[in-house]
């Protein structure tokens, strides 16, 4: 669990973990360099239940460095998440569990969630109404979840035994590490979903999804940049809507000569694929951003951009 200032949660995350009515496990607590009283909370519940185990960073090293800090120092067969802003409805270990022991050709559950605000609310709204998994959600997921992430941290539970290093966080990711981890391991693994909302994602005013719209699709566009350099065997098909992706993404980054070169390739793959659907949204788009390159050139606006980098 990380935790940077979420003082006004962060008792409440930990307790819906150590409630859990599989009661056999431990809880690793990362607090990142918090300037609230997150530490001293933790700490206090920490004195009262020894299953609590808390680290604390002396420096701000972010989301993903601290989940990789309590990996390290986790000693389970089983690997579950929870953000220090949400929860766990009670039974969701044992249900996972349950669905994990029954089901040894998968290594990885995830289920659905409840969105609940601040005051711990539901607001009516599931995860999967905002996103949905596929029409078949179980199994071999690489190439569905190349295109989006539709499985909720919160939610997953992963079988240890066989993931190896594969099952660490990427630094140089954020806001969108798991998306990466999750297309990672379903190289190599399958996933087991449980429509059931067993979490409960917290949505507030100073949630990352809200305060950080444009470093969100930065870092998207690195994540569908990496599939499109790592996984060389993809189908024509498939890299066409990959670069048509990314092109989205830096299109509204205003990287619009780089979103027109990325246009271009999704248009070539499309061609190559007989694809001609997605061929017409990629000329389309590539023609559209050639007037968008050219008035928001650096040169024509006097000013050079931060390069993209991987």
């Amino acid at each position: 669990m990380p935790c940077f200032n979420h003082e006004s949660f962060v008792v409440k995350a930990i307790s819906s973990v150590l409630n859990q009515t599989w009661n056999d496990l431990e809880l690793i607590v990362v607090d990142d360099c918090s300037k609230d009283d997150s530490v001293q909370l933790a700490r206090t519940v920490s004195r009262s239940d020894s299953r609590l185990k808390l680290l604390v960073h002396e420096t701000n090293s972010g989301a993903s460095a601290s989940r990789n800090d309590a990996l390290s120092q986790a000693s389970g067969e089983f690997i579950a998440f929870c953000d220090a802003d949400d929860m766990w409805k009670s039974d969701k270990l044992q249900k996972q569990m349950d669905l994990l022991r029954a089901n040894p050709q998968f290594d990885l559950a995830y289920c659905d969630s409840e969105f609940i605000d601040e005051r711990d609310q539901p607001n009516g709204e599931l995860f999967s109404h905002q996103f949905p998994p596929p029409s078949s959600p179980s199994g071999d997921l690489f190439l569905k979840l190349c295109f989006t992430n539709f499985i909720n941290m919160q939610t997953v539970l992963v079988r240890r035994t066989g993931l190896g290093s594969r099952l660490l966080f990427d630094g140089q990711i954020r806001w969108v590490e798991d998306w990466w981890l999750w297309i990672c391991l379903s190289q190599h693994h399958k996933f087991l979903y449980d429509p059931a909302p067993l979490a409960l994602y917290r949505v507030h005013p100073n949630s990352s999804n809200r305060r950080q719209k444009v470093g969100i699709a930065r870092h998207r566009w690195k994540v569908t940049k990496r599939i499109l350099r790592t996984c060389h065997a993809l189908p024509s098909t498939v890299k066409a809507r990959l670069w048509y992706q990314a092109a989205i993404e830096l299109d509204s980054l205003k990287h619009h000569c780089f979103a027109r070169r990325s246009f271009g390739r999704s248009l070539s793959y499309s061609l190559a694929g007989a694809n001609p659907g997605q061929a017409a949204k990629s000329a389309f788009r590539y023609l559209q951003s050639i007037a968008g390159c050219a008035t928001s050139s650096p040169f024509s606006q006097g000013l050079v951009r931060q390069p993209l980098c991987i």
